[in-house]
Order: structure tokens, then sequence, then C-alpha cells
């Protein structure tokens, strides 16, 4: 092989080099500029107290009000941030990294500020309320428990009943969830099943309080209730079946029976 040729071949693998690092580099660009887009995008949808209630979350601080003083009176005129003040105190604590993107999607969903199908999630959170709708579909009309004594046995009782039906799944019991409090089962780390024995309303008003809290970390949450026939709580057990759907979105499973004996 000449020199003239060698040379030519190293240039020409130099060139390759670079031209790969050119076209990284412009990929990496692309993406950068597409997720600043997004932030944008996402950014526009907020009011001034949405930006307030996200900062004062976390970073526990806002845009500071200037004050203009007039020259005559000598009285400060207080001037509140503007909504580009907002915008441009979310984007430099973005770019210091002290929050990030999916603090503000995950604050922006919550409080209904957009719908998941502004971050083209629509699919997905269909697929899982699809599985989601299987899995209450096959306890509710296939699960018969043996005597119920305890919302300690229910559960065991439930979670032996899934795994049957799903030995596929990943199905775990007493989950913590990040307030501290306890989902009874949870499938798959994304559908939790909460289980309760009420003997009065108390209990079901409290259950009402433990889904408001449980369905912001889990979604897919169905109640599955045991109604012991002897309380005589079956109307009462409706009426809050109704308010856990109205309210909350969430369903529920009643089991009808007598405590200590299987459900007929």
């Amino acid at each position: 092989m000449g020199f003239k040729k060698i040379l030519g071949g190293i240039a020409g693998n130099i060139k390759d080099s670079i031209d790969e690092k050119l076209d990284e580099r412009n990929r990496r660009d692309r993406d950068s500029d597409e997720a600043d887009r997004r932030v944008d995008q996402l950014l526009e949808k907020f009011e001034i107290q949405s930006f307030n209630e996200f900062l004062m979350k976390y970073l526990n601080q806002t845009p500071k009000p200037m004050y203009d003083r007039d020259e005559k009176t000598g009285r400060e005129h207080k001037i509140n941030p503007s909504r580009r003040d907002y915008v441009d105190f979310i984007w430099d604590h973005l770019e210091d990294n002290e929050i990030n993107f999916e603090q503000l999607k995950d604050y922006a969903l919550k409080k209904r500020i957009v719908s998941p199908s502004f971050f083209g999630e629509n699919e997905n959170i269909q697929n899982d309320k699809n599985e989601f709708q299987e899995i209450i579909d096959m306890i509710d009309a296939e699960f018969e428990p043996e005597k119920i004594d305890s919302e300690e046995n229910f559960q065991s009782q439930i979670v032996v009943f899934l795994k049957a039906k799903f030995p596929d799944k990943k199905i775990v019991r007493e989950i913590t969830t990040k307030h501290g409090d306890r989902i009874d089962v949870l499938i798959e780390d994304k559908y939790a099943l909460e289980l309760k024995i009420p003997d009065d309303r108390t209990k079901l008003r409290n259950l009402g309080a433990q889904i408001e809290e449980y369905v912001e970390q889990y979604p897919n949450l169905c109640a599955i209730i045991y109604d012991d026939q002897e309380k005589n709580l079956t109307q009462t057990i409706e009426d809050y079946v109704d308010k856990y759907k109205q309210n909350y979105g969430v369903p529920s499973i009643i089991i009808r029976g007598r405590k200590g004996i299987r459900p007929q």
C-alpha cells in the first residue's frame, strides 16, 4: 500500500471519528432543546398560585417582590413578581439541579394542571387500568374465602388467591407508603388493594381518609370490604362504597358473610 493511501486511510478514519462526535453532539443538542421545550410548554400551563405552591413545596422559596420608590413622596411601591419572573426563577433552579422536570410533572398531574395526555401517557395509563380491572373482576367473580376471623387472615387468603390466579405477577403484603402508612396488598408495585372488616361507621369513614391519601401514590386502588352480616352495616357499607367511587374514583368489592363463618 502506498504512502498516500495510508495517509488517506488515516485521514478517512479521523474524519469518520469527527463526524461521529459531531453527530453525537447534535443529537445531545436536539435532546436538550426538546427537553427545554417540554419544560416551557408545561410552565405555560401553570398559574401564579401553582408556581407559588410548587416552589414552596420543593424549594421553600419564591421570587422576591421588588420595591419602587416614589421620588416625590418617598413612598415605596411593592411590585409583585411577574409570570416571567416565576419562569426565570424556576429555570435558574432547574439549571442548578435543585429541582427537576419529574417534580414539575408529578406536581402538574396531581394538581390536574395538565392531563396525562400532555405527556403522551394515555396509552400506558389505559393499559394499566384495563389490567387492574381484570384483577378486580377476577376477585369479585371467583374469590371464595374460607372463614374470615381477622383482617390479617383476610389478607392472607386474598394473597393466596391472587398468586394462584396470577403466578407471574409480583404480589406482596403490607407495603409502606411514602407517608408511612401501609397498603394491605400491592400487585406489580402499582395495583393496590386495601382490605377492611368494619364493625362500625367510624372504620368506614377512616377508610375514606386512607383512600384519599393512598390514591395519590397508587391511582389503581380498590377497597375490598368484608360485610359481617351480624353488624347490620350493609346499607352503611354500600353508602360509603358510593362515596369512595364518587369522591376518589376508587372501586370497591363487598364480600358478605359472618365473621368466623365461611361466606355463602
